[in-house]
């Protein structure tokens, strides 16, 4: 019998032992971006500084050596998986009734009849006992969600690449952002051939473009749509962060990524000069981000392409 090698599994940061995982989402009232990313607690200083608030409070993140950002706590998990209710008191696990939100999905599913047709069965508003723990942050607490709110220092649009990329809270959403605007062209577009079908990611990976070059591309992007500010944000980015693929935005960097691929393929580009490709690349999508802010982006583009055989 043969076995298939299992494909190595994409490298993950390890949590520390013992560290507490804030989990840090960009809501509206700060860039609007929606998106969220992981940071681990490690000093004991700054577990003991969190230790003791509750959900729902407004903190300074120089308690937890992030200076310059105030974040609210949203919720948060203990180390066995119960999450902290807003509603109930203390640190400990207790056993209550939730009729509704947090803690319980709201559920509704059809049971098949004998005869013909069928029945709804609607459990929304019925009780329903669950175990959670107390609203109080404590030493069993392992997760803690956390939105920003606010951020005070030099504005964005002033700030060197270089000292975006230091700010621990910046640099970790403009690669996450670049990356999920970027996904609209290397992981949406694919062609179609009788061998089946391949991403766009894949065939420019054959043709030389690294992991590294994409990074690099993420983080010029990342960066360039933060200057931009946050109206660009909501109105033309989120959109297509969001799932709606069919917005001009979407079509407008599915496009360019296929340009980009057949002038590629067709020996016009040299990757030697990785730089000026990346820069050159960066510049035409928020180019195209701000025409679709003005509403004057119109492109005629299909993510999924027919390849035919060339011989």
């Amino acid at each position: 019998m043969t076995h298939r090698k299992k494909k190595k599994s994409t490298e993950k940061k390890k949590k520390p032992a013992d560290a507490m995982v804030l989990v840090i989402s960009d809501g509206r009232s700060f860039l609007g971006t929606g998106l969220a990313f992981q940071m681990y607690v490690t000093d004991e200083k700054n577990k003991r500084n969190l230790e003791g608030k509750r959900i729902g409070e407004i903190f300074d993140g120089k308690e937890i050596d992030l200076p310059g950002y105030i974040f609210k706590i949203t919720g948060g998990t203990d180390k066995y998986g119960f999450m902290h209710h807003p509603g109930v008191e203390g640190t400990e696990l207790r056993s209550v009734l939730l009729s509704s939100p947090p803690g319980i999905r709201f559920s509704r599913y059809r049971i098949e009849k004998r005869d013909k047709g069928y029945k709804l069965v609607d459990l929304r508003g019925i009780p329903r006992k669950k175990t959670v723990r107390g609203n109080i942050i404590g030493d069993k607490t392992r997760q803690i969600n956390l939105v920003i709110i606010s951020r005070r220092g030099r504005s964005i649009k002033e700030m060197a690449k270089e000292s975006i990329l230091s700010d621990r809270i910046l640099s970790p959403l403009v690669e996450k952002l670049g990356l999920a605007i970027l996904k609209n062209g290397l992981y949406r577009v694919k062609f179609a051939s009788k061998d089946g079908v391949s991403r766009l990611v894949d065939k420019l990976s054959e043709l030389g473009v690294s992991d590294d070059f994409v990074k690099k591309l993420s983080v010029d992007v990342g960066i360039g749509v933060l200057k931009k500010g946050k109206k660009l944000i909501i109105n033309v980015v989120k959109p297509i962060i969001k799932g709606r693929g069919n917005t001009q935005f979407a079509k407008y960097i599915g496009k360019t990524f296929f340009d980009f691929y057949k002038d590629l393929s067709a020996g016009k580009i040299d990757l030697s000069d990785e730089e000026k490709i990346i820069a050159e690349l960066s510049e035409k999508i928020l180019e195209g981000a701000e025409m679709a802010l003005r509403g004057e982006l119109k492109v005629d583009f299909r993510f999924k392409i027919k390849e035919t055989a060339e011989k």
